[in-house]
């Protein structure tokens, strides 16, 4: 464990006292949509959309949402090549990769060094899969992988993730939809409850990965209204996910989004790990 930045690991365990009663055992997700966004096509198979999520006090949480279709496009992890310590930031990789989407994606420690599993390019940055076989230490508890040859993402359990026939993983967490169902057992973290700037990796019941991040401004979403809004149908104002799993947060939040003559920008901090989303070439297969 010599390798964890003790301070980074420390508030990722921090598992604070919910700030309600002990019977208060959920949230009930009760934000509403605000106004009429809806997924707009940039280019074949990459659509994307504002989410406003209004609540009772008048606040509103505001995300942006990119939804691919993984048979038009490569899915690839990257881990900071030539960005030294800092890390890079998200257009710089889009600039150099040819990417149409940049997220940043799981947890790292003081020096730039991944917080469990990570595998991208062929190269095994961290082959340790932390807390497996815990029941504790959920916020590590999602595994990110695309299969070999087919290309195909999917989400899964670190207690069932192989890494076999697997060309590109990540861990991060929690996992906040499994099966379609909100994922149990986050209620004794401090992040279940506390709003914050987020970014997510989700799988709809389609098989289209769903890339969400925070706005730089605004309220921010817990863990448990993040978990309800997604699993809730699209017809009920949710996003319909099969899967879905927390990524790194706050400051590191950011996405690039460059297709069919949009292009834009949430800002972030720079950071070592991202998603990288290519289109694939005219009569590419996977």
């Amino acid at each position: 464990m010599r390798s964890l930045a003790p301070s980074v690991l420390a508030a990722l365990l921090l598992a604070a006292a919910a700030p309600g009663s002990a019977a208060e055992d959920d949230c009930p997700f009760a934000g509403r949509l605000s106004g009429e966004g809806r997924w707009r096509d940039l280019s074949a198979g990459l659509e994307m959309r504002e989410i406003h999520l209004r609540f009772e006090d008048a606040s509103i949480a505001r995300m942006v949402g990119v939804r691919i279709d993984p048979g038009r496009f490569h899915v690839r992890l990257r881990w900071a090549a030539r960005g030294g310590a800092s890390g890079e930031q998200a257009p710089d990789v889009a600039r150099e990769t040819g990417a149409a989407v940049v997220v940043n994606a799981g947890y790292f420690d003081e020096n730039a060094r991944p917080l469990g599993f990570f595998l991208a390019g062929g190269k095994v940055y961290n082959r340790r899969i932390l807390f497996r076989g815990r029941p504790d230490a959920l916020h590590l508890g999602a595994m990110f992988f695309v299969r070999e040859g087919s290309g195909t993402p999917g989400i899964a359990s670190r207690e069932s993730f192989e890494p076999d026939g697997i060309r590109e993983a990540f861990q991060a967490g929690p996992h906040l939809v499994r099966g379609g169902l909100p994922a149990p057992g986050l209620e004794r973290y401090r992040e279940y409850w506390r709003p914050a700037r987020r970014t997510v990796l989700a799988l709809g019941r389609d098989g289209r990965l769903i890339v969400m991040v925070s706005e730089v401004d605004g309220r921010g979403l817990s863990w448990c209204e993040l978990r309800s809004f997604l699993a809730r149908p699209e017809a009920e104002g949710g996003l319909d996910a099969a899967e879905a799993m927390n990524l790194d947060g706050g400051s590191s939040s950011q996405l690039y989004v460059r297709s069919g003559g949009h292009q834009s920008h949430l800002v972030g901090r720079p950071v070592p790990a991202f998603v990288v989303i290519v289109p694939r070439g005219e009569g590419e297969g996977r």
